[in-house]
């Protein structure tokens, strides 16, 4: 029997892989998401490795891992979703498959039993109010084990490419079941509609089915129990992310999207000296406050590095009057006490001299560029095994340092994906470094002299906003960035910013990395220094209609007037003479034309605000 090349793929078993991380209401959800599936998919990799044999970790071919202790559960290797390995000519190559598939059953049902025994630990009535045997049921069939096998007889590029489209072959051909939880008269999950709830109506104050009674819980103890508000409904799915941890609280905290949008506010009141004293006399009146009205609690989770010397480990959504508001309406305060509140939190930042904090942080959505037209390079095992353990590396130890170096938190790295939320006065620069290090390390790789690249997607989006959203336009923006260069000598390498205000349409633009973020920083220090009109953005933008609908011959002079017009609209600001100089030169060389100069002010505008906030 000759070498087989298996191929192992795990996704969720009724919506796309994106769609299962992207459905969550909190940070820590939408990560314990993402790094549920690694962890599933390593145990995947590590069942066919122990298959194989004492040196099995050597026949991987993506993940590469160095030893075995790098398949350990505890260990810091990320795994992708799809798993290839070569199978010894002495071995049942189905066998091998199975003992992958047996090895993540067996690491889901772990995951279960533990995460879900923290689920009304200390509720009386758990088995009353949490149906516990409905919610393993929906993650037993979560996740879906597809694999194939393909001899290598006719070499290793042949087989990868049947492997790949036998396995989507069976993809299409996989059989739906009905599933064994659904019930009558059960409302859905609150996030994706698609499961049963399995916290029992009876824990709510206004229930969705069944006659209205008095809540079998108060509002304190449903979230201390189960951690949801009176309008949330939690699936098994959305209970086993809600409650998924990994090591400790402290370690793995994921900071809120209030936190993330408060930090360049709150690094700016960690500087400003001057106000140190009057600021923390002020933030011991409001914390007082809070604490008499009994929803200092609530905002107890800031995670450890992304603290604030002012605020400790409170969160940054005690800021927010709305974030505050709801907290005081969950705990019941009196008009008189929410009146209190709301003064001491003016008093703070009157006391800062500051205005209300932004609201808005990025999601970031990266993704190396044509990395199936470099796997389809490859010619032997042993050189996927090499790129696979360069974008462990890039994954392991790149990655992580960069968003930490930012202030942002990491939902996911793995191979060439990258998930992370970042505060707005880091976040162009952060994006900048991760697509420099992914070519760094791959340069190594590069063909025909094209070093592989990496395009994303950077969302700016209210912290009120859904997270499901805000993933949705980091994505969105992400493809923009990849189609912009499609038909270059150079394609893709770029990036898209999409600015999404509460109101009105999104505001996207879009280019090289190297050309684009310098530039956007340039023009946000040229806010943040006020030497920027804000009256320019609508008169640069409306020159867009000079052009529109024209094409070929009479599209140039009408650029070439374009030109001319967003000059002469910028001689008539009240801008510097070398200011005018530098953005001239921009539209003149052809690097930017002027409506697009007027939409990359408006989007620099964000993170100049943010600079602004930050500076102290």
């Amino acid at each position: 029997m000759p070498e087989h090349l298996l191929v192992v793929s795990l996704a969720p078993a009724h919506e796309s892989l994106q769609e299962f991380i992207s459905r969550a209401r909190r940070c820590h959800d939408l990560w314990f998401g993402s790094w549920l599936v690694a962890a599933l998919s390593k145990a995947v990799a590590r069942g066919v490795a122990e298959a194989i044999g004492p040196a099995g970790h050597e026949a991987l071919l993506f993940p590469a891992p160095a030893s075995a202790e790098e398949l350990a559960p505890a260990s810091s290797l990320t795994v992708a979703n799809k798993v290839l390995a070569l199978v010894p000519a002495d071995l049942d190559p189905a066998e091998v498959a199975r003992s992958g598939v047996r090895a993540f059953e067996q690491e889901r049902d772990r995951w279960t039993a533990d995460i879900f025994g923290r689920v009304g630990r200390d509720d009386r009535r758990r088995t009353e109010n949490f149906h516990e045997h409905v919610a393993r049921a929906q993650v037993a069939e979560l996740f879906e084990a597809s694999w194939v096998v393909v001899p290598l007889g006719g070499g290793f590029p042949a087989a990868r490419a049947e492997a790949d489209r036998l396995l989507a072959a069976r993809k299409r051909t996989r059989a739906f079941r009905q599933p064994a939880w659904t019930r009558e008269g059960v409302p859905k999950s609150s996030l994706d509609g698609l499961r049963d709830a399995v916290l029992d109506e009876r824990i709510y104050d206004r229930p969705v089915t069944g006659r209205a009674r008095p809540a079998a819980l108060g509002s304190a103890e449903r979230r201390r129990f189960y951690d949801v508000h009176g309008s949330e409904r939690l699936c098994g799915v959305g209970l086993l992310k809600r409650f998924g941890r990994r090591v400790t609280d402290e370690a793995e905290r994921i900071p809120s999207t209030n936190h993330l949008s408060t930090l360049p506010f709150l690094r700016g009141l960690d500087r400003d000296q001057a106000r140190q004293e009057a600021v923390r006399r002020a933030w011991r009146d409001y914390r007082a406050a809070l604490e008499d009205a009994g929803v200092l609690g609530e905002f107890q989770d800031a995670p450890p590095p992304l603290r604030s010397s002012l605020l400790g480990r409170i969160d940054g959504g005690v800021l927010y009057p709305g974030r505050v508001r709801e907290a005081l309406e969950d705990a019941g305060a009196s008009e008189a006490t929410r009146q209190i509140v709301e003064e001491r939190r003016r008093a703070l930042l009157r006391s800062a001299g500051r205005d209300e904090p932004s609201a808005y942080y990025a999601i970031l959505v990266a993704d190396g560029d044509s990395m199936g037209d470099l796997l389809s390079t490859l010619g032997t095992p042993g050189e996927l095994r090499r790129l696979s353990a360069t974008l462990a590396r890039f994954a392991r130890e790149r990655v992580p340092a960069i968003v930490q170096e930012g202030e942002g938190a990491l939902l996911y790295a793995g191979g060439d994906d990258v998930l992370a939320l970042l505060p707005l006065h880091r976040a162009l620069t952060t994006a900048m470094r991760v697509a420099q290090a992914f070519r760094e390390e791959l340069a190594p790789w590069a063909t025909s002299g094209r070093v592989p690249s990496m395009s994303a997607g950077l969302a700016v989006v209210h912290s009120w906003s859904p997270l499901e959203e805000g993933l949705g336009a980091a994505r969105d923006a992400e493809m923009r960035a990849k189609a912009r260069y499609s038909d270059a000598t150079d394609k893709k390498n770029a990036l898209a910013i999409a600015v999404h205000k509460r109101s009105g349409e999104p505001l996207t633009v879009c280019g090289r990395w190297d050309a684009l973020v310098p530039r956007l920083q340039r023009i946000a220090d040229l806010q943040v220094e006020d030497e920027l009109p804000g009256t320019m953005i609508e008169e640069l933008a409306a020159l867009e209609r000079l052009v529109a609908g024209l094409h070929g011959e009479t599209q140039d002079k009408a650029r070439a007037i374009q030109r001319v017009e967003a000059r002469r609209i910028l001689g008539r600001k009240d801008i510097r003479s070398a200011v005018l100089e530098e953005l001239g030169c921009w539209i003149d060389k052809g690097e930017i034309d002027g409506p697009a100069l007027g939409r990359e002010v408006a989007v620099a505008r964000v993170f100049a605000r943010a600079a602004k906030e930050a500076q102290g």
